[in-house]
This record gives C-alpha cells, structure tokens and sequence, in this order.
C-alpha cells in the first residue's frame, strides 16, 4: 500500500474531520499533500521520508485538536515533497549534462540544450533558497509548481532526444577510435618502409665494400 494512503488509513483522518470550515481546509491540505508525497514517489521511485513524517505530524497535532499546527504540517509535508522531486529532476538533468556530449550533436538532437542548462541553474539556486525556509507557506507553492512544471518539461525533452544523442556520440566515438587506430597503423606502416629502406641501403653499402675489398686483392694479387 502506498505509505501516505496507509498513513491515513492507520490513522483515520476522516475520523477526526468534521464539517467546519477550518477542517474542511485542513482536509484538503491533507490531501494536497499526499497528492504531492504520491508525486515524488512516482517520479523518484523513492518515498520522500520527509515529507511522510510531516503528516504523522499532522495526525498527532489533529487528534490534539490543535487544527493550526495540523495545518502547517500538511504544508510542510507538500513542501518537503517538491523539494524531494525538484531535487530528483535537478539530478537526472545534471547527470545527463556531465556526459558531456558534444555540442554539435546537441544543436542537432536538443537545440534549447543552453536554455535548458541555464534553467537548470537558476532551478538549483531555487532549491538552496527552499531549503532555507523554515516553514511553508502557500505563497510559496506557486513558484515551486512553476520550477517543477519547467524541470518536467526539460526531461521530456533529454527523454525524447536521448537514445539519438547517445547512438550520434557513439558513432563519432567509434569514428575517431578507427581513426585513431589507423593513424597508428600509418605511423608503423611508414615506420617499417622507414627501417626497409634504410636496411637496404645498409645492405648495398656491405655489398659494395664486399666487392670493393674483393677487387683490391684480386690487384695486389696480380701485380
């Protein structure tokens, strides 16, 4: 079962709910939360831990009756898993970025490559001033939401061009590894006609001395 739904199973929100405004608000802060902690977890495929033990907190404040404290902790609990999936979406764009991938396959297979790391960067800075808050407020989703909807969309985008960018940079690899090799090649090939030629002219030179040497006995001989 899915942590948040059995959260409130065990504790029976709907128990502690009743009809007054303030819990009605409550009530969907709840569920605007769990609906957050279910996002992270899809798209992390991890439980965002902080955020589950915001609405334990929640719970124990609502059984307290303490409504404002309960409230906090269901803003708290959506806060905590925004920032859990922002900071998943930060780091599979980065990942995707240290490969390093060369910048002519990325204007052909990703042309907004530099938007998108540029946004990538004011998307990081935005979470270190996240995590600086110390509590939630409303105020604050809208701007969160937004760097979300931004973060989605630039991994859809690496999604769809990926396997192309991969396929062009392995090609060009194995491109300048045959280029490589045959560079090598060429150097011994020119290397060894190198050491051919010059045994060559080693070996005509001792044959010639040979017959030099041959000719200046067969004279002294018959003189």
């Amino acid at each position: 079962m899915n942590v948040s739904l059995r959260l409130k199973s065990e504790l029976r929100l709907d128990r502690y709910m009743v009809e007054s405004e303030q819990d009605k608000a409550l009530q969907e802060a709840f569920h605007d939360a769990e609906n957050a902690v279910k996002f992270a977890e899809r798209v992390s495929g991890e439980v965002a831990l902080p955020a589950i033990n915001q609405l334990r907190y929640a719970m124990c404040h609502l059984v307290e009756e303490d409504a404002e404290r309960a409230l906090k902790h269901c803003l708290r609990a959506k806060f905590d898993a925004y920032e859990a999936a922002i900071g998943y979406f930060l780091d599979y764009i980065a990942s995707f970025f240290l490969q390093e991938f060369p910048a002519d396959i990325l204007d052909r297979h990703l042309p907004e490559w530099k938007k998108f790391r540029e946004r990538f960067l004011t998307a990081r800075t935005f979470l270190c001033s996240l995590r600086k808050l110390r509590d939630a407020e409303e105020s604050v989703f809208s701007g969160v939401e937004e760097e979300l909807s931004e973060l989605i969309k630039i991994r859809d985008a690496i999604d769809a061009a990926y396997a192309e960018i991969r396929t062009e940079k392995s090609r060009l690899m194995e491109e300048e590894r045959i280029a490589v090799e045959r560079e090598a090649q060429d150097r011994e090939d020119a290397k060894a006609r190198e050491d051919r030629r010059r045994y060559t002219i080693s070996l005509w030179w001792t044959i010639c001395g040979t017959i030099l040497g041959a000719m200046g006995i067969i004279i002294a001989i018959f003189k």
